[in-house]
């Protein structure tokens, strides 16, 4: 069961203290002109309810940073094929995702009405004086991954996102052809039950030009769809150069139903089955749901397991998953909201309790794993049942044999050096030999995730993390200096130290 707000429960959801808004225009026109400044500065009405794309509108959506970093670090290629054999390289791979972002934005006061945060996500000193055309290109690409993972995912209920370069919907080979102009992303909503194909695009005063750029792209996905799916064109728009001061990030969101004529002129095909959403509320029942959810927090099993990550401990958290209270900030719910988990701890410490054992007797309280990744003040868990299912995964992934060297024989011809298009083909190749023989070994993969994941009750943690010691943390959040965030079953936290969160001043 979703646990909504009420509808006269507005004002008290967003006074977390790093809650932000962000205006985001919904569109089904086929237009794809710039919105003007008054129509997306003077946005009011708030986001109807995490879990559904809205209908069309200028909408003000206030969600946490701790939400959007929760973005960045699911979103983006899959790095499957060399992880699993460099898996302590993961955490190098989530300092490359949030590190940008702290570096190049900030918060700031802005007008707004009173059921908001007052505050905007501006541009920082760094990206207006300290980088360079280069550099603004590469994060504008970073940034548009990451907003779009935050409005599809975190605010409009779409399972876990692939990277279409990991194949699409339905398996079709056309998704790994280098040669298409294809759309960043694919995910599967749970109502209705479609495809969604989604497309990102970021960067300074975003307009028509680029978007349409993006509409071919999904459309060239859409010409390899046999199924009714919904295409998403994310666009997330930064000040021009002479708005620095003046403008924040706003996003536009155009979406447009396709159903493909039936082949051969028969029936209309139905949707691709029970749809593999990554809905973390069905891992339980569904195993396609499970392997979804699995290798959207695989990157977080490996850091947490094999990664140079510091603070590794266990935390409480009510074990409520499918009744916790959501806010419309999106579908990472704060820990200062979540009642149950608050009171779960402060009975804990009440008792005194600091071992794993006693924490386990406790009916209404999971364990959760959670560590600290090294310079970045960001905090990485999950529950014990998905660390298993992850651990299954990436023993399973290990195994597979390399037919493919993992990179380019650079030193073989030290002459020559290896170009960067010969290496991004090189890299496909790879890719394509990796998915071929996953998809082979497709049962036997569910049948190990499944075992690991029912399985998990019945080991300790020092049989899931060999050679490590973890203890219970019970500490005040207030005093911990930690924001907190979980959803069924992942955990995020940042540090109050979050430069990020440096600029934002406490509304009036």
């Amino acid at each position: 069961m979703v646990m909504l707000p009420p509808e006269n429960a507005v004002d008290f959801l967003f006074d977390v203290s790093d809650a932000v808004d962000i205006p985001v225009v919904v569109r089904s026109t086929g237009k794809f002109r710039r919105p003007s400044e008054v129509q997306w500065k003077n946005a009011v009405d708030p986001w109807p309810a995490a879990g559904q794309l809205p209908g069309d509108g200028f909408y003000l959506a206030t969600t946490t940073w701790r939400q959007i970093l929760q973005a960045a670090k699911d979103v983006g290629r899959d790095l499957a094929p060399w992880l699993r054999s460099t898996p302590w390289l993961a955490v190098n791979e989530f300092i490359a995702r949030v590190a940008p972002l702290q570096a190049y934005l900030c918060m700031k006061e802005v007008p707004g009405p009173t059921h908001a945060a007052g505050r905007g996500l501006f541009v920082s000193a760094v990206y207006q004086h300290g980088t360079e055309r280069s550099a603004h290109s590469a994060f504008g690409y970073h940034l548009g991954m990451t907003m779009a993972q935050w409005a599809c995912v975190g605010m409009s209920g779409l399972g876990s996102t692939r990277h279409i370069e990991a194949g699409g919907p339905g398996g079709h080979k056309g998704f790994l052809d280098a040669s298409l102009r294809l759309p960043d992303l694919w995910g599967s909503h749970p109502t209705p039950p479609l495809p969604w194909l989604i497309e990102a695009k970021a960067g300074r005063h975003q307009g028509k030009g680029r978007l349409e750029e993006g509409k071919v792209q999904l459309n060239g996905g859409s010409n390899l769809m046999t199924v009714p799916h919904r295409q998403v064109l994310c666009g997330t728009s930064l000040p021009d150069r002479e708005r620095w001061e003046d403008d924040y990030l706003f996003m536009t969101m155009d979406t447009t139903s396709i159903t493909p004529p039936p082949p051969g002129g028969g029936s209309a095909l139905p949707p691709l089955g029970p749809p593999p959403d990554g809905a973390e509320d069905h891992i339980a029942e569904d195993v396609e749901a499970l392997l979804a959810v699995a290798r959207s927090q695989l990157m977080a099993y490996q850091a947490i397991a094999f990664g140079a990550v510091e603070d590794l401990r266990l935390i409480p958290v009510s074990k409520a998953r499918s009744t916790r209270f959501r806010h419309r900030t999106g579908s990472l719910t704060p820990v200062e909201r979540d009642e149950p988990t608050r009171e779960i701890r402060y009975r804990l410490r009440s008792d005194s309790v600091t071992g794993e054992a006693a924490l386990r007797s406790r009916g209404d309280a999971s364990d959760f794993i959670a560590a600290r990744l090294p310079g970045t003040g960001v905090h990485l868990g999950m529950s014990r049942r998905l660390f298993a299912a992850c651990a299954a995964l990436h023993q399973a992934q290990s195994e597979m044999p390399v037919n493919e060297s993992l990179f380019p024989p650079d030193l073989v011809r030290p002459r020559h050096s290896v170009d960067d298009e010969e290496r991004e083909e090189y890299s496909r190749a790879t890719r394509r030999a990796y998915y071929e023989q996953e998809e082979e070994r497709g049962p036997r993969l569910r049948a190990d995730i499944r075992r690991g994941f029912a399985q998990a009750d019945a080991w300790s943690w020092s049989d899931l993390l060999p050679g490590r010691q973890v203890e219970v943390s019970l500490e005040d959040p207030e005093e911990s200096g930690l924001l907190e965030g979980t959803t069924a079953e992942t955990y995020l936290a940042i540090e109050h130290a979050e430069p990020v969160l440096a600029t934002a001043r406490e509304r009036r």
